[in-house]
């Protein structure tokens, strides 16, 4: 069974905001300062109280979830612990799937206020606001995560490839320009690689362009393909073929 004491006599009321230096606040029946007076506690987070989260993290209503849309989160409210010596702060935290790891922006220093907290959607996958009060006055340092509900952000679609012409005839060190249409979908992030399937030609302009020109080394049938790739996209890469008659 724990002891009791009637008194703890304090040289301050700063004394009080560390109570691990001291019995268990249930073991206490009165604190008195140093001339033997009661002491009550100010108004505001009891010292003695667990840190813990008061209002969480929320979204607002008003967020679009998809690329190139800026989100708004509230960050949490947390009472109890030392308010003096616990900092608040708060970051985004994005995955691509469930089942990968969560990618972490940087903290950003807080209130503890329903503070706003933006960021911009760059990628798609799954996005949450975090919020996290520190309290350090306790050795290891008390620290407290809420986080908001998780959010899904559509991945892009790549449409139909195709290249144009997708069939030609050039002369031996002839030339001749392809392009890669795609049609339909809605990824932005477009790469081009363009590669020699079979036959030989040579590639005359630099790669990674919707456009390119080739010249055909020797007779007989090349093949010329495109792969057009979105880092946004969950059906990445796609392509399509040139057949070319070389003679």
């Amino acid at each position: 069974m724990a002891d009791f004491v009637k008194y703890l006599i304090i040289d301050s009321v700063d004394e009080v905001a560390d109570p691990g230096k001291y019995l268990k606040r249930e073991q206490i029946l009165e604190v008195r300062d140093s001339e033997g007076n009661p002491w009550e506690p100010v108004p505001g987070p009891d010292p003695w109280d667990d840190l813990v989260v008061s209002s969480g993290v929320s979204l607002i209503d008003e967020n679009v979830y998809e690329i190139g849309q800026t989100v708004v989160g509230k960050t949490a409210v947390f009472t109890g612990g030392n308010p003096e010596t616990t900092t608040y702060r708060s970051r985004w935290q994005l995955r691509r799937t469930s089942s990968d790891v969560w990618e972490d922006s940087d903290w950003i220093n807080t209130t503890n206020e329903k503070n706003d907290h933006s960021y911009f959607i760059g990628k798609p996958g799954q996005i949450r606001l975090q919020s996290q009060a520190r309290d350090e006055s306790e050795d290891p340092a008390n620290q407290v995560n809420n986080s908001s509900s998780i959010k899904d952000v559509p991945f892009t679609e790549i449409g139909t490839v195709t290249v144009s012409p997708d069939q030609a005839s050039v002369a031996v060190m002839g030339n001749a320009t392809f392009t890669a249409v795609v049609t339909g979908g809605d990824a932005t992030d477009l790469t081009y690689k363009w590669t020699v399937r079979s036959g030989n030609a040579q590639l005359d302009t630099p790669d990674n362009q919707s456009s390119v020109t080739y010249t055909f080394i020797r007779d007989g049938q090349t093949q010329i393909q495109c792969a057009v790739s979105s880092a946004n996209s969950d059906n990445s890469p796609q392509s399509n073929l040139a057949f070319v008659l070389v003679s």
